[in-house]
């Protein structure tokens, strides 16, 4: 052994625990894994369950080690892998200790024996200990002939309580394993934590139509919004989103799709009820056109006059409806100088009843970049400079919008 040579005690693995979300903390998972080629994507599901807070455990069965080594699985969850059961009786301790198990990949083999009741390896032997008694994922991965060969198991384990399976992906004859976007989502949908304060972002940039095709709109790039519910979910709140045009959140963040200004407030309107706090950050049009055709406008008219009315300020009517909520907005400007921008976004704050406002100057840093320079004012009059990457100063946001609500819990 080298002199300077440390021992490792914990599993680098460890350090990505909650890195995206608390939605699986303290949740104890078991990655069953069998012999399709597509084991070799099993170290990364593992990984992104350990993101959002899981403890993973991993389970293989004899012919798997054909596929992908035991190291590299060992590198997936952080834990030593279970091949065999033993006299430590690894399927109960599994049983006992694990909140849920997760076959991924599951071969026509596995699906049938487990089917048929029969266990002769650790994976399906584990599975019938989880079999309506906790929430068993089956992921299947195979041939196409061979999916439809199994389909009556398959029927009767989906008749099973607490049995669910993640359907494959046809292509080129082959039913090919889901995503592990949409394993590790449809796990938190099922058994993911319920946290206790709900954060509504309103994000990207509204679109107004002239005509069937045409729509008046802005650069927002949304870029804002998802670095802000990325941050919320890190630090445990419950998050959705309404998302208009730009970058759209994360598969594990709830979001609902919207284009014009009018949708996004009756949206907001709709899901604010159940929200605690409500973050404006969308760039929401304040204008449409008067009248909208019902078809395409010929392209060969010389010239398009256009009239536009006034959009309903999205804010104000939150605040209308919503008095006692947390209610955050933003305010652009383009090249004014700072003293303005602080006071022009006061003059919000106080018109809207804001409880939080963050100003930025769009002659800075323009729509799509991935950094800033804002100024936060709260309406205690706090006021913080902050620059750096959206991700950066999205969780600067998130500390200063936590300390906003410890003062509501204690009226």
């Amino acid at each position: 052994m080298p002199k300077n040579f440390k021992v490792i005690n914990i599993h680098p693995t460890k350090k990505l625990k909650g890195t995206k979300s608390k939605l699986l903390e303290n949740k104890k998972i078991v990655v069953g894994v069998t012999s399709s080629i597509a084991a070799i994507e099993t170290p990364k599901l593992m990984r992104e369950l350990i993101r959002h807070g899981a403890e993973v455990y991993c389970i293989i069965t004899e012919e798997t080690k054909k596929i992908i080594g035991k190291d590299a699985l060992t590198f997936g969850c952080g834990n030593e892998v279970m091949e065999e059961i033993t006299g430590n009786i690894e399927h109960v301790a599994l049983y006992d200790e694990c909140d849920a198990m997760i076959i991924y990949p599951a071969t026509a083999n596995i699906i049938s024996k487990i089917a048929l009741n029969i266990a002769d390896n650790i994976v399906n032997t584990t599975a019938m200990m989880f079999l309506e008694k906790k929430p068993l994922f089956i992921v299947p991965a195979m041939h196409e002939n061979m999916l439809n060969a199994i389909k009556e198991h398959i029927e009767k384990l989906k008749s099973k309580e607490n049995v669910y399976f993640i359907s494959p992906k046809m292509e080129e004859e082959k039913a090919k394993v889901a995503s592990i976007e949409d394993v590790v989502g449809f796990v938190i949908e099922k058994i993911g934590n319920k946290m206790d304060k709900k954060v509504l972002i309103l994000n990207g940039g509204t679109a107004e139509f002239i005509d069937k095709v045409r729509v008046i709109s802005n650069l927002s790039s949304g870029k804002t919004g998802v670095a802000l519910a990325e941050a919320f979910c890190r630090e445990g709140f419950d998050v959705e989103v309404i998302n208009a045009l730009g970058l759209t959140p994360p598969y594990y963040i709830k979001t609902h799709k919207v284009l014009t200004a009018e949708e996004m407030l009756n949206k907001a309107l709709e899901i604010g009820k159940d929200a605690d706090i409500i973050i404006s950050c969308a760039a929401i049009s304040d204008y449409k056109p008067e009248s909208t055709s019902d078809k395409k406008i010929s392209s060969e008219n010389e010239e398009l006059t256009i009239k536009l009315k006034r959009n309903p300020k999205v804010l104000e009517e939150l605040r209308k409806e919503f008095k006692d909520k947390i209610i955050i907005g933003f305010k652009a400007e383009y090249g004014i100088e700072e003293e303005e921008l602080i006071k022009k976004a006061k003059d919000r704050m106080k018109k809207y009843g804001l409880d939080m406002i963050i100003a930025n100057d769009l002659s800075k840093h323009y729509f799509g970049d991935d950094y800033n320079e804002v100024i936060a004012i709260s309406k205690d009059n706090t006021i913080k400079k902050i620059k750096g990457k959206k991700s950066e100063i999205a969780k600067e946001i998130v500390s200063m919008v936590k300390k906003l609500i410890i003062p509501r819990r204690c009226q």
